[in-house]
């Protein structure tokens, strides 16, 4: 059945964007997802988003990301759990760690109902890794 609409599936297979779903958990998971070498340890990660039982009414909320990594300069990501954190997600014998990064007001990117999609969920994603002190 997956958790998307139709829409979302066809837009990301026309970017060429690869994910997995694990729908009874609701995880969707951008995988091999390319990183700025100038701010980071490693080159890719894998990103899991949670899809809310009313996508796309709600957008989801924060994201995490397997392997854990740190930024290059030594500087600590902000909002940013270390492994073995309280709210880290494990999938497939994984652990991810969360990015605590939100939707709301009054930060940019505010989820619009209806209007939004998973490639909106992307960017957020690509926003937020491409400025890694932001929060």
């Amino acid at each position: 059945m997956g958790l998307l609409l139709d829409d979302d599936y066809a837009k990301l297979s026309d970017r060429g964007i690869t994910y997995e779903e694990a729908e009874q958990q609701r995880f969707f998971i951008f995988t091999n997802h390319a990183l700025p070498a100038e701010f980071y340890t490693v080159a890719q990660c894998d990103v899991l988003v949670i899809i809310p039982p009313n996508y796309n009414q709600a957008g989801n909320d924060m994201f995490w990301c397997a392997p854990s990594f740190a930024r290059t300069d030594g500087l600590v990501i902000p909002q940013v759990m270390l492994p073995g954190g309280g709210d880290n997600r494990v999938w497939n014998g994984r652990e991810f760690c969360r990015w605590s990064r939100h939707w709301n007001p009054p930060k940019p990117g505010v989820w619009r109902p209806g209007r939004d999609d998973i490639i909106s969920i992307y960017r957020r994603v690509e926003r937020a890794l491409r400025n890694p002190d932001a929060q």
